[in-house]
């Protein structure tokens, strides 16, 4: 079930891969939407650490997504309790209207199901 939840966001146009990833960037779960898998999310631990010491810098409370966008595609992180992620990889122009949504309405399931 899990796997399918996740599975739901490589349907979005322009979604090349989506995965679920502790706090130091380790991938617990991850699908993709091509036959390109040589994609990871093993190196965020970094940015992980850096959203989450900025956002209690500027006393802003828990950072609930993060975005990075660039001409080729953009990274979204979307906290799930217990300091795991939702990372997701798109192509260029992804619909983020659309990804915010579907992250914030499928990521009280998911955290359930981790």
């Amino acid at each position: 079930m899990l796997q399918r939840l996740l599975a739901s966001f490589c349907q979005i146009p322009g979604v090349q891969f989506a995965a679920i990833i502790d706090n130091i960037g380790n991938e617990l779960m991850q699908t993709y939407s091509t036959n390109r898998q040589d994609v990871s999310f093993m190196d965020f631990g970094g940015l992980l650490q850096t959203l989450d010491m900025s956002s209690k810098l500027y006393e802003m409370g828990d950072a609930n997504q993060c975005w990075i966008e660039s001409e080729n595609g953009c990274i979204l992180l979307c906290a799930l309790p217990d300091r795991k992620y939702i990372g997701i990889l798109t192509s260029e122009n992804p619909n983020l209207g659309r990804l915010s949504y579907e992250l914030n309405t499928k990521k009280e399931a998911i955290a359930q199901l981790i």
